[in-house]
């Protein structure tokens, strides 16, 4: 019998090979890859949540990135747009800050792989819209408010009631800056 099992393995092995061989097959055959989930979300369905803050920038620090002595912006439009897997604008929201200058705009329920690269940190980001006060109503490149503010993930995320993960992104602390500013220094005749 122990001499019939090496020459039965020999008899499968060379049956298999025949078999792929009369099929035209010189290997076998692949499964189709497709590219690799992101860790964390995969195919998973997702709520994307965006918040920030508006401020409007002291005349001390305009024209810098310095957001010493800002105050919050109430009524401030910032736009939230998120791109598709094929690059292309997916979805878009423009929420208003509340009295405190921040801003939350929610999402419907996507996959994760619906998003650029799969990914919602890479897909959306946050510009500057407009503000309702004429005295602050400068675009500025704080945090890059004009060029399209990246968002992070800071870790907010919870499973609701209906099943799906709720995740939080965060753009962080956008600004308008004063439209004039009284001059700083004294000018001599």
């Amino acid at each position: 019998m122990a001499a019939f099992l090496p020459l039965a393995g020999v008899l499968v092995v060379s049956l298999l090979a025949a078999g792929a061989t009369a099929n035209n097959y010189t290997h076998s055959p692949q499964p189709p890859s497709s590219p690799a989930p992101r860790p964390g979300h995969g195919d998973k369905k997702l709520v994307v949540r965006v918040e920030g803050l508006v401020y409007c920038q002291s005349c001390e620090h305009r024209g810098s990135q310095c957001l010493d002595g800002s105050a919050p912006l109430p009524g401030a439009k910032v736009i939230v747009t998120c791109r598709s897997a094929k690059n292309r604008v997916m979805a878009w929201r423009a929420p208003a800050a509340d009295e405190n200058g921040y801003f939350h705009a929610q999402f419907g329920v996507e996959s994760a792989r619906f998003y650029y690269k799969a990914d919602p940190r890479r897909a959306c980001f946050v510009r500057l819209l407009s503000s309702p006060d004429a005295k602050c109503n400068a675009l500025t490149n704080v945090r890059r408010g004009m060029e399209g503010a990246p968002v992070r993930d800071e870790g907010k995320r919870w499973t609701g009631g209906d099943g799906y993960e709720n995740v939080v992104y965060s753009a962080g602390t956008l600004a308008f800056a004063p439209s004039r500013c009284a001059p700083t220094r004294r000018y001599s005749a």
